[in-house]
């Protein structure tokens, strides 16, 4: 044991020598009782959240299809944003909980994004329903 060689570590003295080897044989003894148990450290998002987000794809994939929209499809351009919007939600959602890393910075930044098109696909549709209803207030008026 005294003669194993302890890679990329610097060691200072016997105590860090010592401290490194225990830490080095949790590590393997945990390794171990986590195989022997039979279960692995699941890197990546839990199966529950993989499953919702497949079903979320499915939803988003249907609402593209549906006639029936909350900003109507026949406004030119404009009709289009909940249904592209709900759609790249919809894959980024995906890409986040099938990522093997969670903890990764292009998951994170992932997260915000998807985040920051739900808040403006919810900002347009509200927008877009108060101009349809000003326009349907002002023509009942007549």
């Amino acid at each position: 044991m005294a003669d194993k060689i302890i890679e990329d570590v610097e060691v200072l003295d016997v105590k860090d020598m010592e401290r490194n080897q225990r830490e080095r044989r949790n590590e393997e003894s945990s390794t171990d009782s986590e195989e022997s148990s039979g279960g692995e450290r699941q890197k990546g998002a839990p199966v529950v959240w993989k499953a919702l987000s497949i079903i979320v794809a499915l939803v988003a994939a249907a609402y593209d299809l549906s006639p029936v929209d909350a900003v109507p499809d026949a406004m030119p351009m404009v009709g289009w944003i909940d249904d592209i919007g709900l759609t790249l939600v919809a894959i980024l959602n995906l890409y986040q909980q099938f990522a093997k890393d969670q903890g990764a910075s292009i998951v994170r930044f992932v997260r915000y994004i998807k985040w920051c098109l739900v808040a403006l696909i919810a900002l347009a549709c509200i927008v877009v329903g108060g101009i349809i209803a000003l326009i349907v207030h002002q023509v009942t008026q007549i």
